[in-house]
């Protein structure tokens, strides 16, 4: 099998210039985790998931894991006031600009190995052509789904 046999076709997609606040309802309504994203042409420039989107409105102790027990971290206001913020920023600004992809002849297992050795958890792989087209994604749960 295939990265061609496993993956979701015409897959929900942002563009470059969709508003994050646009982006987080989207993850809302489709209770997805993350998304492509494509230009015009339906090229791939990046991906955005919603631990990104978090990582840039949370406060850096957070994020960084410096301070483990936040029960008293009085910066919830801080949090939503840098959410309201990004909310009319494009998602170009915090999207992954080089998420690792796949193309359509790789193994199952060769996209189970680019999914577990990605510096970051990857929540969806793009498979692309040799344009950088976007044919459709991967999600974890595509690569086991055929043995169950």
């Amino acid at each position: 099998m295939t990265a061609r046999d496993i993956m979701t076709t015409n897959p929900f997609t942002l563009s470059p210039d969709c508003s994050v606040g646009q982006a987080i309802r989207k993850f809302r309504d489709t209770k997805f985790q993350a998304f492509p994203v494509v230009d015009a042409d339906g090229v791939l420039v990046g991906t955005l998931n919603i631990w990104r989107v978090l990582r840039h409105v949370l406060p850096p102790y957070i994020v960084s894991g410096d301070l483990p027990d936040v029960r008293f971290a009085p910066d919830l206001e801080r949090f939503h006031g840098r959410l309201a913020k990004m909310q009319d920023d494009p998602v170009s600004t915090i999207m992954n600009r080089n998420p690792p992809v796949a193309k359509p002849d790789d193994s199952v297992l060769g996209c189970a190995t680019i999914m577990l050795n990605a510096l970051k958890t990857v929540h969806l792989l793009p498979v692309v052509d040799e344009s950088r087209h976007l044919l459709g994604i991967i999600a974890p749960w595509d690569l086991i789904k055929e043995g169950m």
